[in-house]
């Protein structure tokens, strides 16, 4: 889906090695992402390979995040602020225990802070569960444009489309649970406020997403009779509907056929006619 699955990370780049791709990626995240959560897949996506290359990059999990670790002093518990500190550990809760399983209470012993901390920024669990997604929306349209810019452009670009969709879908085969955790956030009974907070979350991110496909039509790598805003929820649904398909039926072989029948009949309807 395009709100957790988008994107969520990636980067233009050009003619570089798969370890160039990793590692550029991997500065990238530096910056938003504690070493004690970031994950292969995470990386992988960011860098548009697939997860088992990041790992032969870096060796090992223990040492990816003691590379991470260098580079980040702002992450380590004795600086960073508190807030930071109960989202990272509430990314962290959430993946190890499921969104129904988690509680603040246990956000706050993973954090290392007291109850009041946690509750002094985050009223409940699904508010906290929103913050998270609306930092991963942020991220997301920071490096959407990149990323289609490069699809768009290349010589190829259906080849490119089913790449990319591909390096979105790692997360399923790697283990990650995020998507997973948003289907179960969605499902799950929520206040009124939380609802509505949800839904202009949602609604935002479409509207940007249609702004830069409209971007994208303007300068003839799109249809120009396509409402943009709707190709947004075309998108948005079609990943959502992989997402369910692979947690249906979790075979590698199938998700990739889906990824590349989606992507062609996707270009043919889309791409800007000759």
């Amino acid at each position: 889906m395009l709100m957790i699955i988008i994107l969520k990370l990636g980067l233009e780049v050009k003619d570089l090695t798969v370890r160039d791709k990793v590692f550029q990626a991997a500065e990238q995240l530096v910056k938003t992402t504690s070493c004690d959560s970031v994950t292969f897949a995470e990386i992988a996506r960011a860098a548009d390979v697939h997860w088992t290359a990041v790992r032969r990059h870096f060796g090992s999990k223990e040492r990816m995040r003691a590379w991470f670790k260098e580079r980040q002093p702002v992450f380590d518990a004795n600086h960073a602020d508190t807030k930071s500190r109960v989202l990272e550990a509430a990314a962290q809760v959430f993946s190890a225990h499921g969104y129904t399983n988690s509680s603040l209470d246990k956000v706050a012993e993973h954090a290392g802070l007291s109850k009041g901390a946690v509750y002094w920024h985050f009223a409940s669990k699904q508010d906290l569960f929103l913050a998270i997604l609306e930092r991963s929306y942020e991220q997301q349209l920071r490096l959407l444009p990149g990323q289609m810019q490069q699809i768009l452009s290349s010589e190829d670009p259906m080849f490119s489309l089913v790449g990319w969709l591909e390096s979105q879908f790692t997360c399923l085969q790697s283990g990650d649970e995020q998507s997973k955790l948003f289907l179960e956030f969605l499902v799950s009974g929520r206040e009124q406020e939380i609802g509505e907070r949800l839904q202009l979350l949602h609604r935002n991110l479409m509207t940007d997403i249609g702004v830069f496909l409209q971007q994208m039509q303007s300068r003839g790598y799109l249809a120009a009779d396509v409402d943009s805003y709707s190709l947004a929820l075309m998108l948005d649904a079609l990943l959502k509907g992989v997402l369910v398909e692979w947690i249906m039926d979790p075979r590698p072989d199938t998700l990739q056929k889906l990824i590349q029948t989606i992507s062609r009949i996707l270009w043919n309807g889309i791409a800007a006619k000759p």
